[in-house]
């Protein structure tokens, strides 16, 4: 069984399953301790065979929805029924105070997926537009779980979730890395950490580029800041005694090629004295940034072993040390030491891996109109869109740029699949649509296309715009909707 997870009305998040005769409700909900316990549990159903289920439940405070024209009443335990779908969408769409309605408001929805209740879920899921972006989470799983097998029984591993978990959500990407047992988690900016630390998210959390204004907010949220420059560690330090903590742990960044943030090696001697006069703080590690993936990269990484090991050994206590990213856990297994930083590779994205590993994104849309242009008409701003002597068949899609679709991929640089076939974009790429030619293919309005996932990819996008794949997934705008889908071998 798969499950469907979207962002929904008012601080809700939609929970979708396909539920048949033999569903045990009691194995479904369990798909509720994976998320925020901040929000009320809701559960809504059609099915009336499953009220036993509900009692062996046993969680009185799960709210209890049933869609129904066969009201049964049960006074054992709390359940709202309502005589069918209309009923329940009227208190949905009732209008407060406050311009929306609150029937749904800060809860975690579990609804069967199914054609009675399809207008209750188009009411609650926030988005309407068809374009999505489909994360697969079993993938994602697996994708860790790959490069776990590559280390060493001690190795820890971190993940990233910088950028919005590169461009592929926050909570539910956060969760998933919970769930599979990852040691810790990197964000780029205090907010990121923020957000993951008040939708219950325990693990440990580091912010690479830490702002000295957000040092406090840091602190009350249990963040862990990387240090990269005397300022910051003298800055810190002063902040954690105004708020009188004690070993608080920081994260030393040593520059060691990439040039860019970090201790450079000629001052490490000061580094040492500097550490060993604040009172405050704790070094949990020592890490670099590796700047290429081929033999520089092992000048660095040697070069960060001898500079690592006397800062290491000037200090009176334990501390990790960390410097392989995804593409270093494949290259240089000798370099592990205690901790690797898994990130782009987990998405399947990755130029050295794809290979091995699952895609976890994929950008789809559909076609809203199909149109026959005759010969010698021309398609889209500029009429760049040359139809030549020959009749076209041409699709819309509901994307654009504003959707992270780059422009530079209009007039024919790449393609979307539609069942099974290649229709070249054509015309300049606009704002909210695009259009593509549909010629010799088998296609309807409605029909999915996909932009890119399995076909394109999305390191074949990034080629095209000589780019990397890292733009291509941080690109997807916020409006399009993001859908997860996650099997119950996870739960």
């Amino acid at each position: 069984m798969q499950f469907k997870i979207t962002q929904g009305i008012n601080n809700c998040t939609v929970i979708r399953y396909t539920a048949d005769k033999n569903t045990d409700l009691t194995k479904i909900i369990k798909i509720f301790k994976h998320f925020p316990k901040n929000k009320k549990q809701t559960l809504i159903l059609s099915d009336l065979s499953l009220i036993d289920d509900i009692k062996r439940t046993g969680n009185e405070k799960m709210r209890f929805i049933i869609v129904k024209n066969d009201r049964k009443k049960n006074q054992n335990i709390n359940i709202n029924f309502y005589a069918d779908t209309d009923e329940l969408i009227k208190n949905i769409d009732v209008k407060g105070n406050g311009g929306d309605s609150k029937f749904f408001n800060n809860e975690n929805i579990l609804i069967t997926d199914n054609l009675e209740l399809k207008p209750v879920i188009e009411r609650l899921e926030l988005k309407s537009r068809p374009s999505n972006f489909e994360i697969n989470l079993d993938s994602l799983a697996y994708n860790i779980n790959y490069f776990r097998s590559k280390l060493k029984p001690a190795t820890k591993m971190l993940c990233m979730t910088k950028a919005n978990s590169y461009g592929t959500g926050n909570y539910e990407i956060a969760c998933l890395m919970q769930i599979t047992g990852v040691d810790y988690l990197g964000v780029a900016a205090t907010d990121e950490g923020v957000i993951l630390r008040k939708s219950g998210i325990k693990l440990p959390i580091i912010v690479l580029t830490p702002e000295i204004d957000n040092l406090e907010l840091m602190i009350r949220n249990s963040l862990e800041p990387e240090i990269h420059n005397f300022r910051s560690l003298k800055s810190f330090d002063e902040v954690c005694k105004k708020m009188n903590k004690y070993d608080y742990p920081v994260h030393i960044k040593i520059n060691t090629g990439m040039n860019r943030q970090g201790f450079a090696a000629e001052r490490t001697d000061e580094l040492i004295d500097t550490i060993s006069k604040l009172k405050h703080l704790k070094v949990c590690s020592i890490f670099t940034h590796l700047a290429t993936a081929d033999n520089y990269a092992l000048e660095q990484l040697k070069r960060f072993d001898k500079i690592s090991a006397k800062l290491k050994s000037a200090l009176p206590y334990e501390v990790m040390r960390h410097a392989l990213n995804s593409v270093g856990i494949e290259m240089f297994p000798d370099y592990q030491f205690d901790m690797v930083r898994l990130g782009i590779g987990m998405y399947g994205i990755s130029d050295f891996a794809c290979n091995k590993t699952k895609i976890t994104g994929k950008l789809t849309s559909q076609i809203t109109q199909i149109e026959k242009i005759p010969a010698g008409e021309t398609v889209g701003y500029g009429r760049e869109g040359l139809i030549g002597e020959e009749a076209k068949i041409i699709g819309v899609v509901p994307i654009g740029y504003a959707d992270g679709l780059n422009r530079r991929l209009g007039k024919g640089k790449t393609y979307f699949t539609v069942n099974n076939k290649k229709a070249p974009v054509i015309g300049n790429i606009c704002m909210d649509l695009c259009m593509i030619d549909l010629t010799g293919i088998d296609a309807k309005e409605s029909d999915r296309v996909e932009i890119f996932g399995n076909s394109p990819t999305a390191i074949e996008v990034a080629k095209t715009l000589e780019t990397i794949s890292y733009e291509v997934f941080t690109s997807v705008a916020e409006r399009v909707k993001r859908i997860y889908t996650i099997s119950e071998n996870l739960l």
